[in-house]
C-alpha cells in the first residue's frame, strides 16, 4: 500500500513537472493532455460513487488545482481557442472552494485568483475586445509581474487587428531596455517575444527605422538565450528591410551574424574567420 501511495505521488508532482517542460517547448496539445491527468487525478476524490483516495501531495491540494487549470488555460489560449481559455480560467478563479482555511492556503487562493484577472484581459483583449486595451495598459502598469506579458498580450492584439497602440505602449516603452542579466528565464522569453511583435507593429506601420532597431534588439538577444528559431524569423525580416536599413543598422546586423556564427564554430578545431593573405611569389 504504501509503495502504491509513493507510486501516485510521483505521480502528481511529476507531471507537474512534465507541465513545465511541456510549457517551455510550446508543446500546446501535449499541455492539455498532461493537464487533464493531473486534474483527473486530484479531482477524483470529488467525484460521485467514487471510492478514490486523495493522492499524497508535496503542495497544498488548491495548488495543483490551480496550477493545472492555469496550464490547461494557456494552452488553449495558445491554440485561440478562448471560450476554453475561459472556463479554465473560472475553475481557478475559485478555489476558495477547495482550501482548507488556512494562512498557506489563502496565499495560494489570492495567487490564483489575481492570474484569473490577469489572463481575462488576456484572453478578451485576444479574442478582439480592443474597448479594454487602455483599461488593461492601466493594470499591468500597477502589477510590475504582469508588465511583460501584459505587453505581449497588446502588441499582439494591435497585430493582428492591425490598430495603433503607440499611446498605449509609450508609458511601457522602458522595458526594452531592461538587462539580460536582470531577467528570469520565463522573463527572458516574454522579453524577446516583446521585441520580436515590436518588429512586426513597427514593419506594419512603415516605421522601418524602429522595426530594424527592435530586430537588431532581437537578434541579440535571441542569440544570448539559444533562441535559433526567433534568430532566423528576425534574420528574415530584417533581409525583407535591408534596402531601407541605415548604415549603422547595417553595420550592427554584420557584426550580430558574424558573432553569432563565431558561436556556432567555437567547438570546430581549427577554424577561424581570418581572411587569409596572398602568398609571396
Amino acid at each position: 500500500m504504501e509503495t502504491e501511495l509513493a507510486h501516485i505521488k510521483n505521480n502528481v508532482d511529476s507531471l507537474v513537472t512534465m507541465l513545465r517542460m511541456a510549457h517551455s517547448l510550446e508543446s500546446w496539445d501535449n499541455l492539455i493532455v498532461l493537464a487533464d491527468e493531473l486534474l483527473d487525478k486530484v479531482y477524483a476524490p470529488f467525484q460521485d460513487n467514487t471510492e478514490v483516495q486523495m493522492p499524497l501531495m508535496k503542495k497544498p491540494l488548491v495548488y495543483y488545482l490551480g496550477y493545472g487549470n492555469l496550464m490547461k488555460g494557456i494552452a488553449h489560449q495558445k491554440k485561440k481557442q478562448f471560450n476554453e481559455a475561459k472556463i479554465c480560467i473560472e475553475n481557478y478563479k475559485h478555489l476558495h472552494l477547495f482550501s482548507d482555511g488556512s494562512e498557506s492556503n489563502q496565499k495560494l487562493v489570492d495567487d490564483f485568483k489575481f492570474f484569473a484577472k490577469a489572463n481575462s484581459y488576456t484572453v478578451d483583449i485576444l479574442s478582439g475586445n480592443t474597448k479594454i486595451l487602455e483599461e488593461y495598459a492601466t493594470f499591468i502598469q500597477q502589477y510590475p509581474s504582469e508588465t511583460l506579458p501584459g505587453l505581449v498580450a497588446i502588441l499582439e492584439c494591435a497585430n493582428s487587428s492591425n490598430i495603433d497602440v503607440d499611446t498605449i505602449i509609450k508609458p511601457l516603452a522602458d522595458v526594452t531596455s531592461i538587462k539580460y542579466e536582470d531577467l528570469s528565464p520565463t522573463e527572458r522569453t516574454y522579453y524577446l517575444t516583446i521585441l520580436h511583435l515590436l518588429s512586426i507593429y513597427y514593419y506594419k506601420r512603415n516605421q522601418i527605422e524602429h522595426a530594424l532597431n527592435s530586430t537588431i534588439q532581437a537578434l541579440i538577444f535571441s542569440d544570448k538565450i539559444g533562441d535559433d528559431k526567433q534568430f532566423k524569423k528576425s534574420t528574415a525580416l530584417f533581409e525583407i528591410c535591408r534596402p531601407r536599413a541605415l548604415p549603422e543598422q547595417l553595420s550592427k546586423y554584420y557584426n550580430v551574424l558574424q558573432d553569432y556564427l563565431l558561436g556556432v564554430m567555437e567547438n570546430e578545431e581549427s577554424i577561424s574567420l581570418d581572411i587569409v593573405g596572398a602568398r609571396d611569389h
